[in-house]
């Protein structure tokens, strides 16, 4: 939204800029006929073409495994694919996982159908990809490590000097540099922010953020965002893929290990990193289901094990996938909040509200930037997480406000509400802070917005602000955070 202001550099290096430039050019002509006005409208605009490019994804998968193993093949692992829930999740949302996922596995893909190919322009398409799928996101050039698998393919077959191939990637990596640069071109212009963006993704991988390894987090995410039954599937895919070794095999292979090693090997790792693996998985998964079915089932049969194979691929995620759409298609507990400050709060009146579990903010958060990545424009900062409130004043509470023992810091703020709620998805069941526990030692909340009945045990990603479970529904009547609003006495 800031480019439609002239602001083309995005002051802000922690990704590339290519899908900001991506999703304006699809924003553009929604705000020519009125559809994109506002930051809701601009934000659903860009999750419309996430969904897109997720079901792209679907069919490029069948058209992997078409050609690199059989119709059956592409078709289980596309079928997986449209109903894998983590792929399904992140389609919905305006971030960069899901274009980064397809842009992984078109690079594959053309890295693949190129392995036999000469001339200049196959390393050409082998660069572009490279580089765009960097662009999207810095770990997208991963990819050179199934690109490299395909060359080294190559040159055993054509059994030639290892100059030759270490000459094409060289060109390869060349262009993927040049395609880098140009979709990206403030990385170069504003080589500050980009060291400073760099710097924090190093110090994020390297910052345990929870009590977790990466390579466990990354197999949880993939155990419960993808469900047992396709995990167990991807596991004997890659083990049939192993024995194998076709060249497809050993360009995706190259590629999943490359990404789970350098991947997990951070100290904080979302669950949404497991998104560029699933297709590959997937496939491999698909494939050695397609194989089992052509070479024991025959004849009428045969109707009969696809039909119960395509039950076993989606019956399960797709439950998963209705359980999740459910539930959060209803009211987040932080619009509840947030309509019931704006009738009871005075005008005039200061709130304590903490920032990624409250119901809202005000101008001088948004004037202070704190929470919009470095952006050097109002309104690009005002694209907050939270409604912007004018009838009264906020103070931040933060992760630290939680702990205090006293409440007199707060009263000598002049503060007369408090908004609890509680940064880490899946805690404020119970009262968890020495903060809450002082408030009610006053009396009751005022008000208090639960998202279930209960406290069920739910899987979250510990480290990722989504109040939605990634698996675990029982008990859950709506997205968002535990929130109870408390009136300071005194």
């Amino acid at each position: 939204m800031g480019i439609f202001h002239g602001i083309l550099d995005p002051h802000f290096a922690d990704w590339p800029h290519l899908y900001f430039y991506v999703a304006a050019a699809w924003l553009a002509p929604l705000r020519l006929v009125g559809l994109v006005q506002d930051q809701a409208s601009g934000y659903l605009g860009v999750r419309v073409l996430d969904a897109l490019l997720g079901s792209v994804t679907v069919l490029l998968v069948f058209e992997f495994g078409r050609r690199a193993y059989g119709w059956l093949a592409g078709f289980f692992g596309a079928s997986a694919l449209a109903v894998a829930f983590l792929h399904v999740r992140d389609s919905h949302f305006a971030t960069l996982d899901i274009p980064l996922t397809l842009a992984c596995l078109a690079a594959l893909y053309i890295a693949y159908r190129t392995i036999q190919s000469r001339g200049v322009w196959p390393l050409l398409l082998n660069g572009l990809s490279l580089g765009v799928a960097a662009s999207l996101k810095y770990n997208g050039a991963l990819v050179f490590a199934g690109i490299a698998a395909a060359q080294t393919l190559r040159a055993r077959a054509e059994r030639t000097q290892w100059s030759r191939p270490l000459m094409r990637l060289a060109v390869i990596a060349a262009v993927g540099v040049v395609t880098l640069a140009i979709t990206s071109p403030f990385l170069l212009l504003d080589p500050g922010m980009t060291q400073h963006g760099i710097g924090y993704i190093f110090a994020h991988l390297g910052k345990a953020t929870a009590p977790a390894i990466g390579w466990v987090q990354l197999s949880l995410a993939l155990w419960s965002g993808i469900d047992p039954v396709l995990v167990l599937l991807a596991i004997v895919g890659v083990a049939y893929a192993a024995w194998r070794r076709d060249p497809a095999d050993l360009i995706i292979l190259t590629f999943i290990a490359v990404y789970l090693v350098l991947i997990g090997a951070g100290r904080s790792v979302f669950f949404r990193y497991a998104d560029p693996m699933i297709p590959f998985l997937l496939l491999l998964g698909g494939r050695a289901l397609a194989a089992l079915v052509e070479r024991t089932v025959r004849g009428r049969t045969r109707r009969l094990a696809l039909a119960v194979a395509l039950v076993l691929i989606g019956v399960a995620p797709l439950v998963h996938d209705l359980r999740y759409d459910l539930l959060i298609q209803q009211q987040d507990t932080r619009t509840l909040a947030f309509d019931w400050l704006t009738r009871h709060v005075p005008a005039g009146s200061r709130a304590a509200v903490p920032y990624m579990a409250g119901p809202a903010h005000d101008q001088a958060m948004i004037d202070r930037w704190e929470h919009s990545h470095g952006a050097t424009d109002p309104y690009v900062a005002s694209f907050l997480d939270s409604r912007l409130e004018t009838q009264y004043t906020i103070r931040e509470l933060t992760k630290e406000d939680l702990q205090l023992t006293s409440l007199e810091s707060l009263r000598n703020e002049g503060i007369t509400y408090v908004v609890v709620g509680y940064e880490t998805p899946g805690t404020g069941c119970r009262v968890d802070s020495p903060l809450e526990r002082l408030l009610q030692a006053q009396g009751p909340p005022l008000a208090s917005f639960a998202p279930t009945t209960g406290c069920p045990q739910s899987v979250f990603d510990p480290i990722d602000t989504y109040y939605v479970p990634l698996a675990g529904y029982a008990g859950w009547v709506r997205p968002g955070p535990y929130i109870r609003i408390y009136r300071l006495g005194g």
